[in-house]
């Protein structure tokens, strides 16, 4: 069945959330200024920037709102007051974006199409390509893989043509760089939990919806081009403790009980050296046994000076003590990558 609802969004809200990322915000607002829609306006918000963004923003883009947050307070509750402000504005829907991308013009008419015509629709989600190679997906939309215990990306690395459907399609999770959700589905699913900070807020809000019973949706047509990791300077060991202990939290809300288990002792593992020098069926004698064994603790110690396993470490730890939100100051500097 379609969705019943006669919606004529006479009030579309654009939230893009920036943190010191002036020059990517500016290129992103420069593309919004060609969306194909009669009745939108857009909000910055702004997580308590000191590259003097809001100000800049201010100058150049005078009819775009920046709300100021005053801190940085990560992408869900950053967006989370973005979404209270517009709703208190009587906004219809919203659209949130990463400051480090650029949108097709056509990307709030195919959101709003979508939406009108689909069944039950929930969060939906945008097709993302990458910036440096416009025509290949970054994803599409994505599902949970219990054969590798990861997530999976639609589409990466693949052209349009080889998408599920030109059409919208039913998706588990929508990528987080642009969704599209409409008021009726927050009052239903709430807002992005803040616990996650950075990474994994968006998986979360989709399974919840999957929860309350709507379907997410991945919608071509809505096409945008993102800076793949731009935010955190590529895949950075910040990046990494945001995974690493958001992934064992989003589990733990979303997953059967084994299968989060199985998570947990996936990625303990991979803080670890290969131990396959233990196994009887390795051709080595006791003594080359021995040895193997000096090396395996030698690298284990190795990697507590490598900020990449500093971060998983620590992620692991601040999920089984429950310490959640923003990485703590003191770990960041142990987590910059040396000189």
């Amino acid at each position: 069945m379609k969705n019943d609802l006669s919606i004529s969004f006479d009030k579309l809200t654009v939230i893009l959330l920036n943190w010191n990322g002036k020059k990517d915000t500016l290129e992103c607002l420069s593309s919004l200024q060609l969306l194909k829609h009669p009745n939108f306006n857009i909000i910055v918000a702004d997580n308590g920037s000191s590259d003097d963004s809001v100000k800049t923003i201010r100058a150049e883009y005078p009819d775009v709102f920046v709300l100021e947050n005053g801190a940085n307070l990560g992408f869900a509750e950053g967006n989370n007051r973005a979404i209270r402000y517009a709703l208190d504005q009587d906004a219809d829907a919203v659209v949130l974006l990463n400051n480090d991308i650029i949108v097709d013009p056509n990307l709030l008419q195919a959101f709003h199409d979508a939406y009108n015509s689909l069944a039950n629709p929930g969060i939906l989600g945008a097709a993302s390509y990458y910036y440096d190679n416009p025509n290949v997906i970054w994803a599409a939309g994505g599902f949970w893989d219990s054969t590798i215990l990861d997530l999976n990306h639609i589409g990466l690395g693949k052209s349009a043509q080889e998408l599920p459907s030109n059409n919208p399609y039913e998706v588990e999770y929508a990528v987080g760089c642009a969704l599209f959700v409409h008021k009726d589905v927050i009052s239903k699913i709430g807002l992005m939990e803040p616990l996650f900070f950075l990474n994994f807020e968006e998986n979360d809000w989709c399974q919840r919806a999957r929860k309350a019973g709507l379907i997410n949706y991945s919608v071509p047509d809505a096409k945008i081009w993102h800076k793949v990791s731009a935010s955190f300077g590529g895949e950075s060991p910040l990046w990494k403790y945001y995974m690493t202990r958001n992934l064992l939290l989003w589990s733990k809300r979303h997953l059967p009980t084994s299968e989060h288990h199985a998570v947990i002792l996936k990625t303990i593992k991979a803080c670890f050296p290969s131990l396959a020098f233990l196994s009887w069926k390795a051709p080595l004698t006791l003594k080359q046994r021995y040895w193997a064994f000096g090396m395996w603790i030698k690298q284990v110690f190795g990697r507590f000076n490598d900020p990449f396993y500093i971060a998983q470490f620590y992620g692991i730890n601040h999920y089984f003590i429950n310490k959640f939100g923003e990485c703590p100051p003191e770990l960041r500097i142990k987590l910059r990558p040396a000189a």
